[in-house]
């Protein structure tokens, strides 16, 4: 699935930019060269991750949901954030637990793509931090003793464990491409390294909303594909 959208999002971009260069080929000014500008638009764009819905729906079940937005604040920076809900259920030969809670991710992009005349295309990298308030609840955990000293351990009490915020730096590297007049896809990968100890009540830590499945060294890697709409609140040259 994740091959389908970067292939979508490619395709898209390489039809976008050659419809606008023959576009803005053929409406450009006749002034001289002292006079010479293109407006860029600044406002506020806001998205909807569409990867968990299309997820949701094959699988049948409630993954959350995540909603972006970034603010244009010179040529180059934007100001960006996204906000959530995640549900994610972990089921193990030997344990089952679902963890569920909020996030937000703010920080900064910055947009390293020279766009050609009427262009709003990006290519960026950015820096996030994030915060995340969730809770895990333990379905079963069963414990096998292959050499039979203490005897195998089986509990399917259900139990709601309590949790710490969990604080994380991020780095994201994504490519914004702008399909209709205001309207953008955007495919992104999230480099997550974990700076608090968002420690569970001797149960593994394995993932947290919004920084997705946790590694050994407290890192991760997450995807995010959204679909953005831009509201142009002005124009500069």
């Amino acid at each position: 699935m994740s091959r389908f959208f970067i292939s979508l999002i490619f395709v898209l971009s390489l039809s976008q930019g050659f419809a606008q260069t023959e576009e803005s080929l053929d409406t450009l000014p006749q002034v001289s060269q002292d006079s010479l500008y293109f407006p860029s638009k600044f406002g506020l764009r806001i998205g909807v991750d569409i990867s968990k819905p299309i997820i949701q729906l094959i699988q049948r079940q409630d993954l959350g949901f995540e909603v972006t937005a970034d603010y244009r604040i010179s040529k180059s920076l934007y100001a960006a954030t996204e906000v959530g809900y995640a549900s994610e259920p972990i089921d193990e030969s030997d344990y089952s637990f679902e963890v569920k809670g909020t996030f937000i991710r703010l920080g900064v992009n910055y947009n390293a793509y020279e766009n050609w005349s009427g262009m709003n295309n990006e290519i960026y990298a950015g820096i996030r931090y994030g915060l995340s308030a969730y809770q895990q609840q333990r379905n079963f955990l069963n414990i096998n003793d292959p050499q039979d000293y203490w005897g195998d351990y089986s509990d399917n009490e259900i139990i709601m464990m309590k949790q710490i915020p969990a604080h994380w730096i991020g780095i994201h590297f994504g490519l914004k491409v702008e399909v209709l007049n205001n309207l953008f896809l955007t495919s992104s990968v999230h480099l997550n390294k974990l700076i608090n100890d968002a420690g569970t009540d001797g149960f593994p830590l394995l993932y947290i909303p919004g920084f997705s499945k946790v590694f050994l060294n407290k890192d991760s890697v997450s995807f995010n594909y959204t679909i953005a709409y831009l509201i142009p609140f002005k124009k500069k040259k």
